[in-house]
């Protein structure tokens, strides 16, 4: 039987708005993510690994290598506490990477692998959003806000970082969730999935917020996304969760740029 023109017509135009549907969601899709790229600790991190930081300093900074001959015995990593014995303040980094050394510090004659000096082949720019990185990769600083520090040592403790980044502000992929990342805490998206403190208890607790949870267009994308959203029911304080709270706040309200003008944490 052959089919009518109209009909033909009225099933041509439906593909159209499905194919044009898609082609918006996928630019949609990327615009975000190039939003979400697009912060000082982000453009960093780029940078890091066009420069060959993560050669010597491994992975994320935390797996450095061996270095015969040095006093610590291996390049020093961005974790943990080797790093801070190599750094007193944001100046000091900055000094590493510009110069190879801080004035303060006298080259170590018996290492092998020499720090390399960066200032004729990054852009001042540039070296803020390392800086930048480099900061929240090694939580390096002192938060001036009690309840929000504690809510740092409970977050680091639950595993929060593994997927919201250094200090919550990374940017870790998320096959087939809407926007492709697991959302960071100082990144617009925070604001859109966690309208209040009870909201952000209902997503500690029970992995999700009860607003997405009844709508079942949102709640079948959070189902479908690789990375969930872990429950933590039973395994977290009230005191933790507000200490939490007061830590993600913290973050939002205090950016890590790696300017000049930026006094630590």
């Amino acid at each position: 039987m052959t089919r009518r023109p109209g009909a033909l017509i009225a099933v041509a135009v439906l593909a159209a708005a499905v194919l044009v549907s898609g082609l918006l969601f996928v630019g949609a899709r990327l615009s975000w993510q190039r939003a979400a790229l697009d912060t000082p600790v982000q453009r960093g991190r780029l940078i890091a690994e066009r420069m060959g930081c993560f050669g010597c300093h491994g992975a994320s900074g935390g797996q450095p290598i061996p270095n015969p001959g040095a006093k610590g015995g291996e390049v020093p990593g961005w974790t943990g506490g080797t790093w801070m014995m190599w750094n007193r303040d944001e100046h000091d980094l900055r000094a590493w990477i510009v110069r190879g050394r801080p004035e303060h510090r006298e080259p170590d004659p018996g290492a092998l692998i020499k720090m390399p000096a960066y200032g004729s082949r990054i852009s001042t720019g540039e070296t803020d959003d390392l800086v930048a990185y480099v900061l929240a990769t090694s939580h390096f600083g002192t938060i001036d806000d009690e309840k929000a520090a504690a809510g740092h040592e409970a977050a680091y403790r639950l595993g929060c970082f593994g997927c919201h980044g250094p200090e919550g502000r990374g940017l870790v992929m998320n096959p087939g969730s809407f926007k492709g990342y697991v959302p960071p805490w100082d990144g617009a998206d925070f604001a859109e999935l966690v309208r209040d403190d009870a909201e952000l208890r209902q997503w500690v607790e029970n992995g999700i917020c009860e607003r997405l949870r009844d709508n079942p267009v949102a709640r079948r994308v959070l189902e479908s996304q690789a990375i969930k959203m872990p429950a933590y029911r039973g395994r977290v304080t009230d005191s933790e969760l507000e200490s939490i709270a007061s830590y993600i706040a913290w973050v939002r309200t205090h950016p890590r740029t790696g300017a000049r003008s930026s006094v630590g944490r």
